[in-house]
């Protein structure tokens, strides 16, 4: 399988924690707050350059960016006041961190799934729980790696070598495992669990500060 890198939640803060340094340092972004549309903000003649605005919901550009009008302003993007040959205009910097419609996770199953949604889940892997029906009477239930109820709503590992009368025996699979990626299948009603696929593995902070020598 390729291997591919992936920024963890660790250095991907420390990579903001510089990109923030070398900004302050350049004195050249100053974040002021954030309007709900782009048509909030300020009037130009009143900014300064460098003063930054996070624009909430999304929308289009309009002539007083250097994009023009009609450009496509995603979610939480940042724009900022820049000087054109002595005009000042909005330039668009675009959602720094854009995770709209990406791969969602959490330690629980969203409990309101909808069709083709994906899900990467980061909890204790949980399992189920079948009971047989009709085991074999020369199995050895402890070697099968069957289970038998606690007596209190769970299970534990069958401790017989041999099957006894009176005791129903389960098997164990998993229900969702942690780390895997499923997406939900509306007409069957279950998450299915996706290939590993490619390996990711996590940059580490040598590599990100690296990147700022």
């Amino acid at each position: 399988m390729a291997t591919k890198k992936y920024l963890d939640y660790a250095g991907l803060t420390e990579l903001v924690a510089k990109i923030k340094e070398l900004l302050e340092d350049a004195g050249k972004l100053e974040f002021k707050g954030s309007v709900a549309t782009v048509n909030l903000l300020p009037t130009l003649s009143e900014q300064k350059v460098g003063w930054m605005y996070t624009v909430q919901a999304e929308g289009e550009t309009t002539a007083d960016f250097v994009e023009g009008a009609g450009e496509r302003i995603a979610p939480n993007s940042e724009v900022a006041v820049v000087d054109i040959s002595g005009t000042k205009k909005w330039a668009l910097l675009g959602p720094i961190f854009d995770v709209s419609d990406k791969l969602s996770f959490g330690s629980a199953m969203p409990a309101n799934p909808e069709d083709g949604q994906t899900f990467l889940y980061l909890g204790n892997t949980t399992y189920t729980y079948h009971s047989i029906s009709d085991p074999d009477p020369d199995a050895d239930p402890a070697a099968e790696g069957w289970y038998v109820s606690d007596g209190d709503g769970g299970y534990t590992p069958a401790t017989d070598h041999e099957v006894q009368d009176g005791t129903t025996y389960f098997t164990q699979a998993e229900e969702f495992k942690k780390g895997v990626i499923y997406v939900y299948n509306e007409s069957g009603t279950e998450w299915i669990a996706q290939p590993a696929g490619d390996v990711f593995v996590a940059i580490t902070n040598g590599e990100v500060d690296a990147l700022f020598a």
